[in-house]
């Protein structure tokens, strides 16, 4: 399915890819993927349906499918804490809320969307999507898109987008897994093709008795992940109808984080339901999507009972239009939300509220000569809950030399307040703020790609500036004064080291600081990973290496500012394929059985196993 990002990931061969002229940074390898065809490393994925330009100014990542069943992937934070210039910050071990900080960006600006849908939970102190204990089986991609993209998503896309993929198709299989703490897991897919219609299922279920949150506890914290995904796509000539239904279940125990708790949970469950349409009317294509996301959390600790509940309806119609050289997509997309709070025990509150939005925006890219592409939208959102507000966007990539290619982005976002941050309140002193006004950004990103051999060095410099933000004290929420900035410089290097090695390199460094120059909490300035890919025979290896610099923190128990250390996390993943239908992954994870807190006062893995059998058939 082609998203209004205009950004489709597809694995094709080499040949095609050259034939096509469509893929950048590309070095060539001769291993087998899962299937057993010859495939290609894409160290800049950008890769977009085939008559569609490539708007290859963004900085975008891409983890395929057999990148997560290869490395012996439980969640999705193991996966994106693999991206540069994201610092994914887990309130404990697998299962427990979860915090990504996308080039030292708040949590609360990166964007969470499914097959190109926005999603959100409009119950949460931060109207985010919660990617603690996900439905990582079931995506066939996950795409990164770095930077603001305020005019492809509207409000709150002010760091970047992590875009999942559900809608390929798969290899009927069943895979088993067994693991440290008692961790257990199943995996059944099936895929079937009927003429022009197709239906895929998956269903997964996993369960562990986890270790415990708090450092100083023995109690230890489980978690049980229950999720199913319907896919089905049909086809007649120029019309193509797909569906996506996806049922998420887990239940958590939790601490405080500062020592045990040994009746507090928390039952997380989402429904999301997609029906999308695409027409071929000769200069192009209608994309029109219908989305439903349904969120019911519940949190119990005694005889305290928190309920959050949120509802978020989405229709999204696009019209891209293309020539040879220029592709233009006019849009409208309409959102209806609601989200309750309550409230029960030694204090009761109750809030139930909504809003709605509309936006128009145009987005476009043009090949203005044979080495400079220009990409360019502009968006107009009208929230019924706030004034109207424009935001836009200007990139382009100029091709000096074939090896050596610059790119550069400025565009501009809002990130609108949630209904929690506005209205909700409790006995404990906190009322929302209803007079809060959207945060505003300009953020700007200049780089270069340079190919050299079997190597590929990609560089990055961004700066975001922001106005309005939203800040807490003082019991409640208010837009502090001042300009908060982030900055710094990311670095990817790639190098195809021979037939079977494969080197991957990457660096960030990131300056986060308020309207005041105080540097912000878990914000590290520096976040690196190093690794090695290499096959022998039968066998696929990957060894990494995973760094976090030095950051501030608050204290779980005094709320002081503190400065937590840095920390290095090795992992080993070996996949042994024992026939053409069945092989083996085992993954050692914190080989070195390290000892940290991310954040201050919630627990991390120690040394663990895990073991994966699969078989197709």
């Amino acid at each position: 399915m082609l998203s209004h990002t205009g950004l489709q990931a597809e694995q094709y061969k080499l040949d095609e890819i050259q034939n096509r002229g469509i893929a950048d940074d590309i070095i060539k390898c001769k291993w087998q993927n899962q299937e057993g065809v010859p495939c290609i490393k894409i160290t800049k994925f950008v890769l977009r349906d085939p008559s569609v330009l490539t708007t290859s100014s963004m900085s975008v990542d891409y983890i395929d499918q057999y990148t997560i069943e290869n490395t012996n992937t439980i969640d999705t934070v193991q996966a994106i804490s693999r991206i540069t210039g994201l610092n994914v910050v887990q309130s404990g071990p697998t299962g427990q809320q979860t915090s990504v900080f996308m080039r030292g960006m708040n949590s609360n600006h990166t964007m969470v969307a499914i097959n190109g849908v926005a999603i959100k939970d409009h119950s949460t102190t931060g109207g985010l999507h919660d990617i603690g204990a996900d439905f990582i089986k079931h995506v066939t991609g996950i795409q990164v898109v770095k930077g603001s993209q305020g005019t492809l998503y509207g409000a709150n896309a002010v760091g970047g987008v992590i875009n999942f993929i559900t809608t390929d198709s798969y290899a009927n299989s069943i895979s088993t897994t067994l693991g440290s703490n008692n961790t257990k897991g199943i995996t059944l897919k099936i895929h079937r093709d009927v003429n022009n219609h197709s239906i895929s299922i998956i269903a997964d279920g996993t369960t562990s008795d986890g270790i415990s949150v708090a450092p100083s506890g023995t109690e230890k914290d489980g978690f049980d992940a229950n999720n199913i995904t319907i896919n089905t796509k049909s086809k007649w000539d120029e019309v193509e109808i797909q569906t996506t239904l996806i049922r998420r279940e887990s239940d958590a125990d939790l601490d405080s984080g500062t020592g045990d708790d040994l009746d507090y949970t928390a039952e997380n469950n989402m429904n999301l339901y997609q029906l999308s349409g695409k027409v071929d009317h000769g200069l192009g294509f209608y994309n029109i999507t219908f989305s439903r996301t349904e969120y019911d959390r519940e949190y119990v600790n005694g005889t305290e009972i928190d309920n959050y509940d949120s509802t978020s309806n989405t229709v999204l119609l696009t019209n891209t239009l293309q020539k040879n050289k220029y592709d233009i997509t006019p849009g409208i997309e309409y959102e209806e939300f609601d989200g309750s709070f309550q409230n029960r025990g030694s204090y009761t509150a109750s809030v139930d509220t909504g809003g709605e939005n509309i936006g128009y925006f145009v987005n476009g890219n043009l090949i203005a000569t044979d080495k400079l592409l220009l990409s360019a939208g502009v968006r107009q959102d009208d929230p019924s809950l706030f004034n109207t507000y424009t935001t836009y966007r200007l990139g382009g990539t100029y091709d000096l030399t074939g090896a050596l290619k610059f790119k550069s982005n400025y565009a501009t976002s809002v990130k609108t307040p949630t209904l929690y941050e506005m209205h909700g309140s409790d006995n404990y002193g906190y009322n929302g703020n209803p007079n809060l006004q959207p945060e505003e950004a300009e953020t700007m990103d200049v780089g270069f790609e340079y190919s050299f051999g079997s190597s590929v060095l990609d560089f990055v410099y961004f700066t975001t500036d922001l106005k309005n933000l939203i800040t807490y004290g003082n019991s409640t929420y208010s837009n502090a004064s001042g300009t908060s900035n982030r900055h710094g410089a990311e670095m990817k290097f790639d190098s195809l080291l021979s037939e079977n090695i494969f080197w991957r390199n990457s660096a960030t460094f990131t300056i986060a600081e308020d309207g005041n120059g105080t540097s912000v909490t878990r914000r590290p300035k520096w976040l690196g990973l190093t690794a090695i890919d290499w096959n022998i025979d039968k066998w696929t290896n990957t060894a990494e290496y995973l760094y976090t610099g030095s950051h501030l923190d608050i204290d779980s128990s005094t709320y002081a500012t503190i400065t937590k250390p840095a920390v290095g996390i090795a992992n080993f993943h070996t996949n042994y394929q024992i026939s053409d239908e069945s092989n083996l992954i085992f993954s050692l994870n914190n080989v070195f059985d390290d000892t940290y807190e991310r954040p201050d006062g919630y627990a991390q893995h120690g040394r663990n196993i895990l073991l994966t059998y699969k078989l197709k058939f």
